[in-house]
């Protein structure tokens, strides 16, 4: 269905091609210092995501980042997705923490939406100029442009 909507064609060889690719992609430059310089401040990291979590460790080792974070929250067992307010609520329980003392990071516009709404502090991670975030009319918490921003416009 996904492929006649969009219509790109893909066969299944096309398909398992891509989503290998996807299982090893590589750290921006600036993350490991920044996840370095998050944890030594005292944030607890965690991986958050729509993907189940096997592969999101997975991601995260082949990236050579997995050291850095406490765990990895998938929403994969609640059988809905972000930005669904559920999730968030989700890895608040599970982190076991309180929403306003959360940051949730990220390059995707409807998760930062999510996770404001959500009642937590969302930064958006817009490394390329021409993105520009869902209107909604919900605003991140912050707007970063390299991930090496963010520990010294954050604290706990």
């Amino acid at each position: 269905y996904t492929d006649t909507l969009l219509q790109t064609g893909l066969d299944e060889s096309a398909k398992a091609a891509l989503m290998q690719v996807y299982r090893v992609l590589p750290a921006y430059d600036d993350v490991p210092a920044s996840l370095q310089a998050l944890a030594d401040a005292g944030f607890r990291l965690f991986g958050f995501s729509n993907g189940v979590e096997e592969a999101i460790i997975g991601l995260l080792e082949h990236a050579g980042i997995d050291q850095y974070f406490e765990g990895v929250v998938s929403v994969d067992a609640l059988q809905t997705f972000k930005p669904d307010p559920q999730v968030y609520h989700h890895f608040i329980e599970v982190a076991d923490t309180k929403p306003e003392n959360c940051w949730l990071v990220s390059s995707n516009g409807f998760d930062v939406i999510g996770a404001v709404s959500a009642g937590m502090q969302a930064a958006w991670l817009k490394r390329f100029s021409g993105v520009v975030l869902d209107p909604w009319g919900v605003d991140p918490s912050l707007v970063i442009h390299r991930l090496d921003e963010l520990p010294g416009k954050i604290s706990l």
